[in-house]
């Protein structure tokens, strides 16, 4: 009789195995494809001072689909958050007209630049600071 009773258990103990396996999936499973961000700061390109009041938009590499966008602060800083996975490269345009600074796309030196021909792709995160020129 207690060889039965330890078969059983051990029976039982196996058949519960696979649902222990079909748990609910872990949070890192789960997470959202649209939590990249693109963020830092503007500066004056002469004074090296912030600039506040520069919009900063970032689109989809090679279209004219916004992803995002952000006007920068009193410290000059931008944060553009709920950006895909999938836009590994990120084409970034500033403008700086309404405070009298110039408008344009961003170089990979992070100057801005007055074409895309001479712009760069940009990758998602924290980024060097964009050096904007007073007009």
């Amino acid at each position: 009789m207690t060889m039965r009773r330890g078969a059983a258990l051990l029976t039982g103990a196996l058949l519960t195995l696979p649902a222990l396996a079909l748990q609910a999936p872990s949070h890192a499973a789960t997470a959202r494809t649209d939590d990249g961000y693109f963020a830092g700061k503007v500066l004056n390109q002469a004074t090296n001072k912030p600039v506040k009041g520069v919009t900063v938009k970032v689109f989809r590499i090679n279209t004219d689909t916004l992803l995002g966008s952000d006007n920068t602060g009193s410290e000059g800083r931008y944060r553009i958050d709920g950006l895909s996975a999938d836009d590994e490269e990120l084409d970034v345009r500033v403008n700086g007209r309404a405070v009298h600074f110039e408008t344009g796309w961003v170089a990979c030196s992070f100057h801005v630049v007055q074409s895309w021909g001479l712009a760069c792709s940009h990758g998602q995160g924290r980024q060097d600071p964009i050096l904007i020129q007073h007009l």
